[in-house]
């Protein structure tokens, strides 16, 4: 599970984790399924109020904008207007942030839609290239289940994208700067009872930023069901894994020791942004 980690303003870590490539591949078949319900139920209404065939002399410049404009602009569009989500992403509780956490613009979504002629193969786009008006009803259905098969993405260069990415990002997203999380947030370290006075804390583990924010956060959730359901085998198994990692010889209890360990990185961690930010406002 890969995990964003979002800083507010008032310097308070946020973690959301990531969706993953299934999850990714899901909305898009979801949002693929909305595509078609809504051409399909656009030419079904069109052709009964005004008995409109695809193929007849009379198609016009309106009905194409009506068939077509729509789903092309869906994804941008969608995006844009819904915070971030379209029909799929609603579904799965997902939505497309920026690599911070803040909104994206209205040209991020561009954006990202534009590269996904590159991430998803735009069959839809071939339907411009239909040689000639069919002439029986049968070349008319072929042609039809053509154009419909043609729509099916292959994101092939999508999937390599975000199997190479730890935020799985496809290329639109990493060009963009942007992330799709899902919406409810693993976890702050401000929603527990762990946090370090940065006034008088002395850190005991003062090389736990070894540890990842992965890491911290299995810790914090494993500490959070040990208390609720009273097994601590896994936490035992945990806190022996991170003596492991950062070289603790002491004697504390596994239970002591991983709320110290939270404890520990919350100060420290926070000391380490500060760090950074006044240094960035040096080069600035």
């Amino acid at each position: 599970m890969s995990i964003l980690k979002v800083q507010t303003a008032q310097n308070v870590n946020i973690y959301y984790e990531v969706g993953n490539m299934g999850f990714r591949l899901l909305t898009g078949i979801l949002d693929l399924i909305t595509v078609a319900l809504y051409v399909f139920l656009a030419y079904y209404l069109i052709n009964t109020i005004f008995q409109f065939n695809f193929f007849d002399e009379s198609f016009n410049l309106l009905v194409f904008l009506i068939l077509f404009i729509p789903p092309l602009l869906y994804l941008p569009v969608s995006e844009y207007f819904w915070n971030g989500r379209t029909v799929g992403k609603y579904l799965l509780k997902m939505k497309v942030v920026k690599s911070d956490g803040t909104a994206p613009s209205l040209g991020d979504y561009i954006l990202r839609w534009l590269l996904r002629i590159v991430d998803v193969k735009l069959g839809f786009l071939m339907i411009f290239f239909v040689p000639r008006i069919p002439s029986s009803e049968t070349e008319q259905v072929f042609i039809i289940w053509t154009m419909i098969l043609l729509t099916i993405p292959l994101p092939i260069v999508a999937i390599v994208s975000m199997a190479s990415s730890k935020l799985a990002q496809r290329l639109g997203d990493r060009i963009a700067n942007t992330v799709v999380i899902k919406k409810k947030k693993l976890y702050s370290l401000d929603d527990t009872l762990l946090r370090a006075s940065e006034d008088d804390y002395e850190p005991v583990y003062k090389n736990v930023l070894k540890l990842r924010d992965r890491d911290i956060y299995i810790l914090k959730d494993a500490l959070h069901n040990a208390k609720e359901t009273h097994n601590y085998s896994y936490i035992n198994r945990l806190a022996t894994k991170a003596r492991e990692i950062l070289e603790i010889n002491d004697n504390s209890r596994p239970l002591h020791m991983v709320e110290t360990l939270l404890r520990d990185y919350d100060y420290l961690a926070k000391r380490q942004d500060a760090v950074n930010g006044e240094n960035t406002a040096k080069d600035i």
